[in-house]
């Protein structure tokens, strides 16, 4: 038998390695990215690792608002709070998903401002809802897959910071009520923001369901 005959191409060894159940094993492509060097911030979506220059400029702090509420908690109608992970996002700290967990007094990524007027506020009572802790302003994205359409994003629209205003991280602000329904002023009118299981969603608006309010502050 000739040796060559025994060669197995890279090629059909790689579907074999993509299959490895855990990325850190050492033979997975993604092992040197996703175990981060030192002084790296390992990231779960694009870029495997956080990039801090990137991330300040796609989520600057819009130090010309107005905020109605400062560092808050967002609840569901049973008590739970809008949280972030920082890193469960990309590179730039864009599509981390929003969960909701117990509220804990002080945790950084339960807080949120509430921002009426600013750089990218357009509509009169409208109001934006903006992560204390990234800057990212939360964003409703048909685009993206059912279950993943609630994120955070740069706030304006662009990846990479350089949108005005984007209407699908714009919301009606309803002064003065105990909770309200979270519906972007976009044209896919009639969705709504809603507590599904651990994270927070998308859904037709439907004003007898309770999962879909919710209070500020």
């Amino acid at each position: 038998m000739h040796l060559s005959t025994l060669l197995i191409p890279l090629s059909a060894l790689f579907p074999l390695i993509l299959a490895l159940p855990n990325p850190a094993h050492p033979l997975h492509p993604l092992y040197p990215r996703q175990n981060a060097t030192a002084g790296e911030t390992p990231v779960q979506r694009a870029g495997l690792v956080l990039n801090p220059e990137a991330a300040e400029e796609a989520n600057p702090r819009d130090e010309t608002a107005t905020r109605a509420f400062a560092a808050t908690n967002v609840k569901t109608s049973d008590g739970r709070c809008l949280t972030i992970d920082p890193t469960a996002g990309d590179f730039r700290q864009n599509l981390i998903p929003v969960q909701l967990q117990a509220c804990a007094a002080g945790a950084e990524g339960q807080q949120w401002d509430v921002i009426t007027k600013g750089q990218h506020v357009a509509q009169e009572g409208a109001m934006l809802i903006v992560s204390a802790l990234t800057q990212g302003c939360l964003n409703f994205d048909p685009r993206r897959p059912p279950g993943d359409q609630v994120i955070l994003f740069s706030c304006g629209g662009r990846a990479d910071g350089g949108g005005l205003v984007a209407d699908s991280q714009e919301f009606a602000f309803e002064q003065g009520e105990a909770s309200q329904q979270l519906s972007p002023l976009t044209q896919d009118a009639g969705v709504c923001f809603v507590a599904d299981g651990a994270k927070l969603a998308s859904a037709p608006c439907d004003s007898g369901d309770e999962n879909q309010f919710f209070s500020l502050g």
